[in-house]
Protein backbone atom coordinates (compact mmCIF):
# COMPACT_ATOMS: atom_id res chain seq x y z
CA UNK A 1 0.00 0.00 0.00
CA UNK A 2 0.80 3.51 -0.66
CA UNK A 3 1.60 5.75 2.35
CA UNK A 4 2.56 9.26 3.87
CA UNK A 5 3.97 10.47 6.69
CA UNK A 6 3.29 13.44 8.67
CA UNK A 7 5.66 13.51 11.35
CA UNK A 8 7.51 16.36 13.21
CA UNK A 9 9.61 14.27 14.83
CA UNK A 10 12.53 13.55 11.92
CA UNK A 11 13.43 9.93 14.31
CA UNK A 12 10.32 8.99 14.39
CA UNK A 13 9.38 9.69 11.09
CA UNK A 14 12.59 7.70 9.84
CA UNK A 15 11.72 4.97 12.03
CA UNK A 16 7.92 5.16 10.59
CA UNK A 17 9.31 5.06 7.36
CA UNK A 18 11.89 2.00 8.07
CA UNK A 19 8.78 -0.16 9.57
CA UNK A 20 6.53 0.50 6.77
CA UNK A 21 8.70 0.04 3.95
CA UNK A 22 10.25 -3.28 5.85
CA UNK A 23 6.63 -4.49 5.48
CA UNK A 24 6.42 -3.96 1.84
CA UNK A 25 4.56 -0.38 1.77
CA UNK A 26 5.30 2.23 -0.19
CA UNK A 27 6.12 5.47 1.56
CA UNK A 28 5.23 8.11 -0.91
CA UNK A 29 6.61 10.76 1.43
CA UNK A 30 7.24 12.46 4.54
CA UNK A 31 5.98 15.93 5.99
CA UNK A 32 6.74 17.60 9.01
CA UNK A 33 4.03 19.57 9.29
CA UNK A 34 0.56 20.39 8.01
CA UNK A 35 0.69 22.29 4.93
CA UNK A 36 3.44 19.58 3.51
CA UNK A 37 1.35 16.64 4.42
CA UNK A 38 -1.54 18.46 2.52
CA UNK A 39 0.44 19.10 -0.59
CA UNK A 40 1.91 14.96 -0.56
CA UNK A 41 -1.78 13.86 -0.09
CA UNK A 42 -2.55 16.14 -3.11
CA UNK A 43 0.34 15.28 -5.17
CA UNK A 44 0.57 11.40 -4.43
CA UNK A 45 -2.90 10.15 -3.10
CA UNK A 46 -2.13 7.46 -1.03
CA UNK A 47 -4.23 4.62 0.51
CA UNK A 48 -3.66 5.68 3.83
CA UNK A 49 -2.12 8.79 5.75
CA UNK A 50 -0.29 8.40 9.12
CA UNK A 51 -0.64 11.73 10.71
CA UNK A 52 0.58 12.89 13.75
CA UNK A 53 -1.92 15.25 15.97
CA UNK A 54 0.70 17.71 17.14
CA UNK A 55 2.94 19.04 13.52
CA UNK A 56 4.89 21.08 15.00
CA UNK A 57 2.16 23.29 16.67
CA UNK A 58 -0.17 22.76 13.97
CA UNK A 59 -3.45 20.75 14.45
CA UNK A 60 -3.21 17.72 12.91
CA UNK A 61 -6.70 16.75 13.66
CA UNK A 62 -7.90 19.81 11.07
CA UNK A 63 -5.20 18.40 8.62
CA UNK A 64 -6.79 15.01 9.07
CA UNK A 65 -10.03 16.77 8.31
CA UNK A 66 -9.02 18.23 4.98
CA UNK A 67 -7.49 15.19 3.91
CA UNK A 68 -10.44 13.05 3.94
CA UNK A 69 -12.63 15.92 2.85
CA UNK A 70 -10.99 16.85 -0.05
CA UNK A 71 -9.66 13.61 -1.08
CA UNK A 72 -11.17 10.92 0.56
CA UNK A 73 -7.91 9.37 1.87
CA UNK A 74 -8.38 7.57 4.86
CA UNK A 75 -6.44 8.83 7.81
CA UNK A 76 -4.62 6.77 10.79
CA UNK A 77 -3.10 9.39 13.99
CA UNK A 78 -0.16 8.22 15.41
CA UNK A 79 -0.05 10.32 18.43
CA UNK A 80 0.12 10.21 22.30
CA UNK A 81 -2.35 13.17 22.78
CA UNK A 82 -5.72 11.97 21.73
CA UNK A 83 -8.14 9.69 23.06
CA UNK A 84 -10.45 7.21 20.86
CA UNK A 85 -13.54 9.44 21.17
CA UNK A 86 -11.59 12.04 19.87
CA UNK A 87 -9.87 10.17 16.94
CA UNK A 88 -13.50 8.99 16.59
CA UNK A 89 -15.42 12.29 16.09
CA UNK A 90 -12.99 13.23 13.73
CA UNK A 91 -13.53 10.10 11.38
CA UNK A 92 -10.07 8.72 11.17
CA UNK A 93 -9.74 4.60 10.69
CA UNK A 94 -7.45 4.37 13.40
CA UNK A 95 -5.17 5.89 16.07
CA UNK A 96 -1.62 4.37 17.22
CA UNK A 97 -0.41 5.79 20.44
CA UNK A 98 3.24 7.08 20.97
CA UNK A 99 5.47 5.54 21.57
CA UNK A 100 4.77 2.79 19.59
CA UNK A 101 5.93 -1.26 19.12
CA UNK A 102 6.36 -2.00 15.31
CA UNK A 103 4.03 -4.77 16.15
CA UNK A 104 1.15 -2.78 16.82
CA UNK A 105 1.71 -0.23 14.01
CA UNK A 106 1.73 -2.84 11.54
CA UNK A 107 -1.10 -4.66 12.88
CA UNK A 108 -3.03 -1.32 13.59
CA UNK A 109 -2.26 0.09 10.00
CA UNK A 110 -3.38 -3.99 8.25
CA UNK A 111 -6.53 -3.67 10.13
CA UNK A 112 -7.35 -0.02 8.68
CA UNK A 113 -6.50 -1.41 5.33
CA UNK A 114 -8.35 -4.58 5.49
CA UNK A 115 -11.39 -2.68 6.63
CA UNK A 116 -10.85 -0.34 3.93
CA UNK A 117 -10.79 -3.00 1.02
CA UNK A 118 -13.00 -5.78 2.98
CA UNK A 119 -15.17 -3.97 5.28
CA UNK A 120 -14.34 -6.20 7.68
CA UNK A 121 -11.56 -7.17 10.29
CA UNK A 122 -11.34 -10.32 11.82
CA UNK A 123 -11.07 -10.36 16.03
CA UNK A 124 -8.45 -9.83 17.70
CA UNK A 125 -8.59 -5.93 16.53
CA UNK A 126 -5.36 -4.43 17.36
CA UNK A 127 -6.94 -1.72 20.00
CA UNK A 128 -6.22 0.98 18.18
CA UNK A 129 -8.54 0.05 15.09
CA UNK A 130 -11.63 2.42 14.76
CA UNK A 131 -12.83 1.96 11.75
CA UNK A 132 -16.27 0.02 12.13
CA UNK A 133 -17.12 2.68 14.46
CA UNK A 134 -17.29 5.28 12.13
Amino acid sequence: MRLIIAEDQLLVALDMETILTGAGHEVCGIASNADEALTLVAEHRPDLALLDVELGGTDGLEAARLIMDRWQVPTLLVTGHVTMEIARGVGVVGLVRKPFTERTLLATIDACLTWLADGVVQEPRPPGFIGPDI
